[in-house]
Formats: C-alpha cells, structure tokens, sequence
C-alpha cells in the first residue's frame, strides 16, 4: 500500500467517532452500542496497535444451562423465559442463542440498565472503561456465577450463567501473520500430531478458510479482522457486518453502512505497516547470560512446540498460531469454530408442478452460529427439522429432506425443557447452503379425441343426413408451470474437539509490553500466565514447575526480553 493510504488508514484507527443523525446523515456512526470511540483507545500498550489493560476487556455473558417447566413446552414459552432474563439471547436471525456480547457503552436507557443489573450481579470491580480494573477482579468476575430464577404463570424458569471477558490484542508484526500460509500451518500441524502431548489444529471455518487472527484464530484475515472489529467494537456497520443491535430497540435499523470498504482497507494497511515486536538485549551481562540461559530451557522443556520462534516469514513470532486445548478452567462458551475434518458436496433438487406450494425447512448444524468476531454460540431453540407441504392438487412432487436430528444439548418433554452447554459439539455433521437457485419453465400438452353425440330429435332434421348422431373432435390443451430449485450444500464432518477450552497460541513477540496475560486477562504476570497453562500444555508447565528456581528466573528474564518495536507509531496527543 502506498504511504498515504497508510497515513488514511492511521487517522481512522485513531479517530474518534461520534453519533450522527441518521436523518441528516444518512448514517448512524459510533454505536449505538460500542466498546470504544476508536481503535487506538484499545490499542495502546508499548505504542499505537499494542495490547490493552484489562479495563478495556470487552464483555459477555454466557447461559451455561437454562430449565423451564411447569406446563406445555413450545417456542413461545422459552422466549418468553428467555427474555425475562435479557432479551438480548434472541437473535433476529438465529434464534434463541445462549451468548450476549455486552458493549461497554451507549444503547437505550433500558440497555444500561440492564447492563448495570448484571454488573451489580458480580462482586467485582469494573472501570469506566468497561472492563474489570485488574487481572485479579477478572478472576473474582470469572468464579462469579450468574443465578436467574422466575415464576410466570404456571411456569418456573431458572437459569444459570457466567460473565467471559476478552483481553485486546496486540496487533504489531499482524502484516506478516497475515502472510503466513494455510500450507505452512498444515505442515506445523502435521508435524505435531506425532507429538505425545500438544495437537494443535488449524483454525477451520465454515466458508472454507482457515483462521489466523483472535483469540480463537476464527478470523481469516486482517482485513476481515479489521472488518469485524469496527463493527463489534466500535458499531460501525460496514458492508458485510452489522453493528451490534440494541435488543431494547428491536425495530430500529442503520439506514446504511457508516465506514466504506476504502476506509477498511485503509486501515488494514496502516494495521500491516505496524512494526513487529523486537528484542531487547539486556547490557548487564548477567542478565543477557541469564536471558540466553532462558532461551534453551524454553525451549527443552517443551515451550517452543507451540511457541514456535519463527513461523514462514514471521520470524521471531513465537506462536504457531493454531488451536490447543487449555483445559477447564480455560473454557469460554463463545467457543471456537468446530474443527472441520473433510468437506462433502451436497446438490438438492425441489420442483414444484402447477398449483401445488411446497415449503421446505432444511436445519443448518446450529451448534455454532456463524463465525462471529468474538466466537460461535449455541442455539437453544427448541425445534426440529421437518418438512411441510400445502397443495391444491394430486400433482406428485420430488424433495430431498435433510435429516438432522435435536441437538444433545436441549432436551424437550412435554412439560419441560432443559438446556446444557456442552464442551464438545454435540454434532459430527453441519450443513453449510452455498448458493440457491431456480429455473421455471412451461410445457404445453395438447389432446385430440374424437366424440360421439346424439342429436336432440327436435333438432334432426338440421343434420345434413338426417341421421341420429354426428362427431365432435374435441382438442383440450394443458398448460404445466414448473419450477426447478437447485441448492448446492457443504457438507462438514466434525471432529468433535472441547472447542470451548481451545484457543490460538497468543504470539509472544512483544510479551513484556502487553500485560496482563491469557485470553481474558487474569493473569498479571507473566508467571503467573504459565501457572494457568493447562490441557495439553500441563507437561509443560509441570516440567517449568520442576526447574530450579535460577532456571525459572531464566525463563521468565528470556520472555522480558521480547518486547514492543521501539518504532511503534506513538499517539499525536
């Protein structure tokens, strides 16, 4: 990109929006709900596009099990129970889904009040800034659960659920992640799934890519992670993502997008230009053979599998930028993509003849709702797939049914309902529709059949032969409308991995200026980070746990020495 484009793409990421009148403007800029007036209010660790504090970490709150009973169950009944809670777990379009992304700020009066209710809930500190004040009131906020209960009529609802924070990112040396190959992860996972202990996986996603960027690498590219990001941060709807939507303001719409794809491009660019972060050798000598000392043992006892130094032409990166499971205590339930093993096409044929109208309900896989910038989330609607016909005639008609059966997640009597998040994906199969469409066409029949009739014996004698009957060649024509449906599915089979315990291997360039630690943030130090490493990092950990203490004093004074590129840009104010 050119200088001035980055020098474009710079002034967005540190612009401040503010709200526009959609009647005047034809745009309704920042927000209505959003997370910070700009990019740079995040990204400021070590210099513009660095990490952020926890004060800044954006919110959710997540349903970890959900039960109604009291009389007969239906769609009606759980939203109504639902939206007691919050209405924000209805999704317009996918339903009833168990995550609500909660912005920091702006929304309705209602909106923030009951943001505010739910922080009352919740015995931890949290700044104005939106997030919790510190590492140690992200974990109070962590081990804090969420207690709902509600009578309504007959109906007894209670609901148990979890505040997840998400720490930002630091976004120095992203233009040469972005350039790393799907074939280069391939080999790294290849490579390690003949380890004994780490089996990181490529970050598969629905559309065919494979994720490189967040927490949950569920992001394919910097532009597409640029694109999420300032709609879900910021609330500026761009072509292809809507801004967040205020659910006490269900009706209301952007009129149109409020940053151009120029503008995103722009500041993909600037996001690419972004130095990548360093060493810093430290000029004691007892320190820099202290930090060298550290650099092997990282690497003996098993650090570098996945923190790889260098990865294609991102070198000094320390991460492989794949999928790990973290174990338990390590789960968010704005999980991770399925991983996608092998992909299958699918073709669906429906015709409809004359009058007949058929309508045809083909259930996606809705564990996971789409890759959204934060993660998937799980449905919890209670339906199941089916198919139903309304005809005005005999006219036979061939479909295709796609059988997928409830999820194992929700569980429906007659006179109860259960919801349960589960760690793994409760589905093997999810079906992705590609492209729909129709062709209609007409045929015509004409038949010629030669009748016989008698003649009215008043009305003889107007026969030319005077004879008692006379033929008719009857001709009837009969005109058929036809339409033709062809839709084109992918069909994904998944490996059922604990997608909401994995997460991408943080890159640790720049780690000494992008505290604190760990996906959420909990961890102040970077000692304490390690200490959190669970699942297939246990090994690991254990072997550091098990070091000398000059040893893990070497560890920890080698990853100080990775640090923020002295030439980041800094703020102009």
């Amino acid at each position: 990109m050119s200088p001035e484009t980055v020098a474009i793409g710079r002034q967005l990421f540190e612009k401040n929006w503010s709200p526009q009148n959609p009647a005047l403007m034809g745009k309704d800029g920042l927000g209505p709900l959003f997370n910070g007036q700009s990019c740079a209010v995040c990204h400021r660790q070590g210099g513009i596009g660095g990490a952020g504090e926890a004060e800044f970490n954006a919110k959710s709150i997540s349903i970890e099990s959900m039960q109604v009973s009291g009389g007969p169950i239906n769609q009606d009944v759980i939203r109504q129970a639902i939206r007691g809670f919050h209405p924000g777990f209805i999704d317009p379009q996918a339903g009833i889904v168990n995550s609500l992304s909660l912005a920091h700020h702006g929304g309705t009066s209602a909106f923030a009040q009951s943001r505010q209710a739910f922080m009352e809930k919740i015995p931890a500190l949290f700044s104005d800034n939106g997030g919790s004040t510190n590492a140690a009131e992200v974990r109070l906020a962590n081990a804090t659960p969420i207690l709902y209960t509600a009578t309504q009529g007959t109906y007894q609802t209670t609901i148990h659920a979890r505040m997840f924070q998400r720490n930002t990112t630091p976004l120095f040396g992203a233009g040469l992640i972005d350039q790393v190959t799907v074939k280069q992860l391939r080999a790294v996972e290849r490579e390690q799934s003949k380890h004994p202990e780490i089996s990181g996986r490529l970050a598969t996603l629905a559309s065919g890519g494979i994720g490189k960027f967040g927490w949950r690498g569920n992001v394919r590219s910097l532009l597409d992670f640029c694109d999420q990001a300032c709609a879900a941060e910021v609330g500026l709807e761009t072509r292809r993502i809507n801004q967040p939507a205020d659910p006490m303001a269900p009706a209301y719409q952007n009129p149109t997008f409020d940053i151009s794809d120029s503008q995103i491009r722009a500041m993909a660019a600037f996001v690419a230009a972004l130095p990548a972060p360093t060493r810093a050798i430290p000029q004691d000598s007892d320190r820099r053979m202290l930090a060298a000392r550290g650099e092997q043992v990282f690497s003996s006892i098993g650090c570098a599998v996945c923190h790889r130094p260098s990865l294609g032409p991102a070198q000094g990166i320390y991460s492989d930028l794949l999928l790990h499971d973290m174990g338990p205590k390590s789960y968010d339930l704005n999980p991770a993509d399925p991983y996608i093993v092998r992909a299958t096409p699918v073709t669906r044929m429906d015709f409809a003849i004359d009058t007949e109208a058929i309508t045809t309900r083909t259930m996606v896989d809705d564990t996971v709702m789409g890759t959204a910038y934060y993660g998937g989330k799980y449905s919890m609607e209670p339906g199941s797939t089916g198919m139903t016909s309304r005809q005005s005639n005999s006219i036979n008609t061939r479909t295709a049914r796609s059988a997928i059966p409830t999820r194992s997640s929700v569980f429906v009597s007659r006179n109860e309902y259960r919801f349960a998040a589960t760690p793994a994906p409760p589905m093997t199969l999810r079906f992705v529709n590609e492209r729909s469409k129709s062709k209609t066409w007409q045929t015509s029949k004409t038949d010629t059949r030669l009748v016989e009739n008698e003649v009215n014996r008043n009305n003889r004698e107007r026969t030319a032969s005077g004879r008692d009957t006379y033929t008719t060649e009857n001709v009837t024509t009969s005109t058929q409308n036809i339409r033709q449906t062809r839709t084109d599915y992918t069909r994904l089979h998944l490996e059922t991995t604990y997608f909401t315990q994995e997460w991408r291997t943080p890159p640790l360039w720049g780690v000494h200026d992008s505290a604190p630690y760990m996906h959420d943030g909990r961890a102040e130090t970077l000692l304490e980070a390690i200490t959190m490493h669970e699942g297939e990092s246990k090994g690991t950990r254990d072997r550091f746990l098990n070091l000398s203490l000059e040893d893990r004093q070497a560890v920890i004074e080698f990853l100080h020495t990775l640090v923020a590129p002295p030439n980041a840009p800094q703020p102009t104010s």
